[in-house]
């Protein structure tokens, strides 16, 4: 066998020179086993871009390529702002505590806050706007004042006023210098309490230097101005009350009386039933 040029014979060479078979034999199987020239050509008519190519898509063309370093370096300056080590986070056992105190998901508690009709805030706040549209329309003047007499009232709220605050009437005289006989007694009637919750008497008594007793001013209610509470059972109920008492000295009580009925008779009693006393009386109505 001679090489390509004919020139070298290499079955000679092979007798003189055993060993060069041998590394002939192991080139000739290498060259084998190399890919031939059309399997690279297969596999380059894959490659259908370039190195620098697939460079710049992976790290962009410069002047805004990033390469791994500059990855590194950015998840770095993100590690150092965070403010808490990992080891000091909540665990999943953490977690999961705090998930059992929700008892209710995020749908429930939005159904929950827009109720029945799924109103949302943006139907709150039309609501509202239509309110301050129509309060626009009134005018402020008009929702701070009220009318003198509106129609749905029967008296005017200046007179509803005068009627509800408290008033007292005049004082009348009942009884004047009145000389009440030992163990007598002086009255009179009040009847026009209408409108009024309590009538108030005052009594002055004139003691003779000898009594021995003072006055009781006892009231007795009735409905009809006829049927009067019977003097025991007025008593029995604590309807009266004592001036105190000294001989020769004079006495003066004022007494609050509730309006129980329209009808009241004031009593006048001289509990001495020896010697006459002196009585004057005033009334007073209080609403």
């Amino acid at each position: 066998m001679t090489d390509i040029l004919g020139m070298i014979d290499y079955d000679k060479l092979k007798e003189k020179f055993p060993e060069i078979d041998v590394a002939l034999s192991v080139i000739l199987n290498e060259i084998a086993a190399k890919a031939s020239e059309a399997t690279l050509a297969a596999v380059l008519s894959q490659l259908d871009i370039t190195l620098t190519e697939l460079r710049d898509a992976i790290t962009a063309p410069s002047p805004d390529n990033k390469t791994l370093a500059d990855l590194y370096d950015r998840l770095n300056s993100i590690r150092t702002q965070l403010d808490t080590t990992l080891s000091t986070r909540a665990s999943e056992t953490t977690l999961a505590s705090i998930l059992s105190q929700l008892d209710l998901t995020l749908t429930e508690l939005r159904d929950a806050i827009r109720g029945t009709g799924d109103k949302t805030l943006t139907d709150l706040d039309a609501s509202i706007a239509a309110i301050k549209n129509a309060l626009s329309s009134i005018g402020t003047d008009k929702l701070l004042t009220t009318p003198d007499n509106p129609s749905n009232l029967d008296i005017a709220l200046s007179a509803l006023r005068d009627a509800l605050k408290p008033t007292r009437a005049l004082p009348v005289q009942e009884l004047s210098s009145q000389s009440i006989a030992a163990g007598g007694t002086q009255e009179f009637t009040v009847s026009d309490g209408d409108g009024y919750s309590a009538l108030v008497v005052t009594v002055k008594a004139a003691y003779n230097a000898s009594a021995t007793a003072g006055v009781r001013v006892r009231w007795l209610y009735s409905p009809d101005g006829t049927n009067f509470d019977s003097v025991e059972d007025a008593e029995a109920a604590g309807n009266y009350e004592d001036l105190s008492f000294a001989a020769g000295a004079t006495r003066i009580r004022t007494i609050l009386i509730p309006l129980f009925q329209p009808y009241v008779k004031v009593q006048i009693v001289n509990l001495d039933t020896s010697y006459a006393v002196t009585v004057d009386a005033w009334r007073t109505l209080m609403r």
